[in-house]
């Protein structure tokens, strides 16, 4: 018998396998960067098909399997296909398509997951202009390549990397800061080789 993990997650993104099956790219508060299937997710009469889109933020039952993942149940706690706004959902799709070029083995990384769930939490319940959106964006990013080892803190930029928590203020206070900010950033990514 196998056993049942059952963790928060973000859909990050999904690829169509087979007639009725996929393959999703999962972030998880408890088993890290993940990739699993789901069996006939894709047909009309599948309890599942609701639940497992693209950004949604999830409750996951997995089981192991020999070579991959498999989704068992899953429950919806934010719906992020919803989002209306295309620059919200242009800065969803830069930070998830950040993570998937840099992560790539699971582990479990709860200051990641945390600083993720904050971005796309605070994202989707806020009323947000361009400008903020960015700086959250940017903010995210800083944090994705702080918590993962590739940026370093820098007396700048250390009050926007020490904790996963987003509000107007700190975007407020980020926006002198965004230019050195995304020069950091380059450099960072620069020297991933990714």
């Amino acid at each position: 018998m196998h056993h049942i993990y059952t963790t928060k997650a973000i859909i990050i993104r999904s690829i169509p396998i087979g007639e009725a099956n996929k393959y999703y790219f999962l972030l998880t508060e408890n088993l890290g960067f993940i990739r699993a299937t789901a069996q006939g997710v894709r047909l009309d009469k599948s309890k599942l098909k609701g639940h497992l889109q693209d950004f949604c933020f999830v409750e996951i039952s997995l089981v192991k399997g020999k070579d991959i993942w498999r989704i068992t149940s899953v429950q919806t706690i934010e719906a992020g296909y919803f989002i209306k706004n295309t620059n919200k959902l242009i800065a969803i799709k830069n930070v998830f398509n950040l993570l998937t070029r840099l992560l790539h083995g699971e582990e479990k990384n709860e200051a990641l997951f945390a600083s993720i769930e904050s971005f796309y939490n605070f994202l989707l319940k806020n009323d947000l202009n361009l400008e903020n959106i960015k700086n959250l964006e940017t903010i995210t990013v800083l944090r994705i390549l702080y918590h993962l080892g590739y940026f370093k803190k820098t007396f700048e930029l250390s009050n926007f990397v020490k904790n996963h928590d987003a509000s107007l203020g700190l975007l407020d206070i980020f926006k002198k800061n965004r230019q050195i900010a995304i020069l950091d950033i380059n450099d960072a990514l620069n020297e991933t080789h990714l």
